[in-house]
Order: C-alpha cells, then sequence, then structure tokens
C-alpha cells in the first residue's frame, strides 16, 4: 500500500511538473544565460528514489537522466567566475533547470557548517587559512573568488563564503542538494539539516559506510548516498537495514574512455533495485565546450541515473536531444 501511494503521488508530482515547466518555458527565452525554468522539488527526495526504482522495474530502462550541478557550477558561472558553492551559483543552477545541487561541507573551529570544497580557503575566497583552524568570522573577512578573481554582482557587491543553513536557505523549495561531506560529525549534520527543514530535499554524500550508517541511525528517513565499487557492494546497505540508501555513486573510470572498465555498472545497479550517480567532470565534460559529446554518450548508454557535471546547461540540451528529460 505505501509503495501505491508514493507511485501515486509521484505521478502527481511528474503531471505538477510538467506543467510548471510548460509554463515557464512559455515565457522563457531559452540558453545562453536566459531563463529557461525554475524546478519545484514536488517529492520528498526518498520517495522520489523508491518512485524511480518501482518505475524502472517495470520498464527496464529509465524515462529521465537528473542532472546535478558539481559545486553549484554552471556553464554561465564557470564563464563569469561565479565561486563554486556559493549563493550566486546555486541561483544560476536552479535558473539553468538543474535537478539538483552538489555542495561541500566543511566545519570551522567555532563548530560552524560552511561551504567549502578545499581544506583551506586559499583558492576560493582571497585570504588564507585552513578552515578548521579559523572561525567563522574570521573567513568572512574575506571575499568569495574563482579563478584568482573576486566575484562581483551586477551591483558591484562581494559575497562571502556562505553557511550551511545559508545555502539551504537558497535551495528550499527550489532544487534537490547532494551535501558531500568532509570531516563532519553525523549527528550535527543531520540535525542541521533537519533545523533548516530541509530533510526531504537533500541527501547526504560519503565513501565512508561508518558514516553513512551514522546518518540513518539518526535518523533512518535520511537519504544517504553512498560511494560502491560494484554493484554487489549494494547488498552491505542492504543487509545492514539501510533504507536510506537507495542512489549510490560510482567511479567514472567505469564507464568512461576507450577501455571503460564497467560500461554497464548503470545496469548492474538498476539490477539490484537501486538507482546509479556518477561525475562527468574535468576532460569528459570540458569535451562538450568543443562540439564532443562523446562522453555524454557513454554515459546515456551506461543507463545510469545521475550525471554531475560543471556545465549542466550543456548536459541538459543533449539529453533533450535523446528524449531523457
Amino acid at each position: 500500500m505505501k509503495r501505491i501511494l508514493i507511485q501515486l503521488s509521484f505521478i502527481v508530482s511528474a503531471f505538477l511538473m510538467i506543467s510548471c515547466m510548460s509554463c515557464s518555458k512559455d515565457s522563457g527565452e531559452g540558453n545562453g544565460g536566459e531563463l529557461i525554468v525554475e524546478p519545484k522539488p514536488e517529492m520528498n527526495l526518498l520517495d522520489l528514489f523508491y518512485s524511480l526504482v518501482d518505475e524502472q522495474s517495470e520498464t527496464g530502462t529509465r524515462s529521465k537522466v537528473f542532472v546535478v550541478a558539481h559545486r553549484a557550477n554552471t556553464f554561465e558561472g564557470v564563464r563569469n567566475n561565479v565561486p563554486d558553492n556559493s549563493i550566486p551559483a546555486i541561483d544560476l543552477a536552479v535558473k539553468h533547470g538543474a535537478d539538483m545541487v552538489e555542495l561541500d561541507v566543511r566545519t570551522t573551529a567555532d563548530g560552524v557548517f560552511v561551504m567549502a570544497h578545499d581544506a583551506t580557503i586559499d583558492h576560493f575566497t582571497n585570504g588564507t587559512g585552513n578552515v578548521v583552524d579559523m572561525t567563522y568570522e574570521e573567513i568572512c573577512q574575506y571575499d568569495m573568488q574563482k579563478n584568482g578573481v573576486v566575484y562581483k554582482d551586477a551591483e558591484g557587491n562581494t559575497v562571502k563564503v556562505p553557511t550551511l543553513a545559508q545555502a539551504l536557505a537558497a535551495c528550499k523549495d527550489r532544487i534537490y542538494v547532494n551535501i558531500d561531506t568532509k570531516d563532519i560529525n553525523a549527528r550535527l549534520l543531520v540535525d542541521a539539516v533537519k533545523e533548516a527543514g530541509m530533510q526531504d530535499q537533500v541527501m547526504i554524500y560519503t565513501g565512508d559506510r561508518s558514516f553513512a550508517e551514522s546518518c540513518q541511525k539518526v535518523d533512518i528517513n535520511v537519504a544517504v548516498h553512498p560511494y560502491i565499487y560494484s554493484a554487489d557492494d549494494i547488498d552491505y546497505f542492504r543487509n545492514t537495514g539501510m533504507t536510506g540508501a537507495v542512489l549510490f555513486q560510482y567511479g567514472n573510470t567505469c564507464i568512461y574512455g576507450d577501455s571503460p572498465t564497467n560500461p554497464g555498472m548503470g545496469r548492474q545497479v538498476r539490477a539490484k533495485g537501486a538507482l546509479s550517480y556518477t561525475n562527468l567532470l574535468n576532460e569528459y565534460d570540458t569535451a562538450m565546450l568543443n562540439g564532443d559529446y562523446g562522453y555524454v554518450r557513454q554515459f546515456v548508454d551506461s543507463e545510469s541515473d545521475f550525471v554531475q557535471t560543471d556545465y549542466c546547461e550543456k548536459v541538459i540540451e543533449y539529453l533533450e536531444l535523446v528524449d531523457l528529460r
């Protein structure tokens, strides 16, 4: 009965999403920096995952590929030196129709969760220092930058490193979130997500099985997104009762290049009754900027479900051509 209700909810949500997208596209102006569509997450993320698993068990394939903006990056954002993990980057990911943003979180010396991929602030701000050794107030002395260029908005204002709470507020009811954890306390992180009212829109990525298990112990309904090396690794999460582990990430060398190590990874994960996720980054997505979509085709051929990229507009354009959006 629960699964049937989830399925009905998914159908209703899909109808609402299509209606929303239709209205937005009628008033939008297409690509190239113009408004495309602002997605509205209509469904609990974990329920969405289970609905997709049910759908795929019936059809044997997927009807849509979900696009994740890596560190909230977009083609427009990279081109204009919009900093990674910043509020302006999140806004651009929403603007360009990404389904999800991936955000990196670290803890400051005074226990504040902040958006930071690197252990130091040296590259993403005009300051220096280790995140873990600085208070949030100290970090806020500096402005965010990308490629050595301090970011300024249209009014000439600079931006500061956002807290997790600020980033989640920017995402709430607009876009799903994948939190990439960096030496974080599981209980405090889950509590912070719940305090932000974002438990229905967030999943937590980790390569550490024990961390995933700790998150599930805090709240069995939190979506965790573990890294796996083979589809058989999924059995561990099933056997330990981690019902929040439905979507699994694997290494991109499995499916890309002249000699991929496991081009059928997506199909193998589906056979386990789960969903799959991998990156399309660095040489794999920059190839698109020169008109080479070979790696995107390899991703599509793998039959995986979620793709993470710095250029979501470009990937979305291709997926629309092959009827996977």
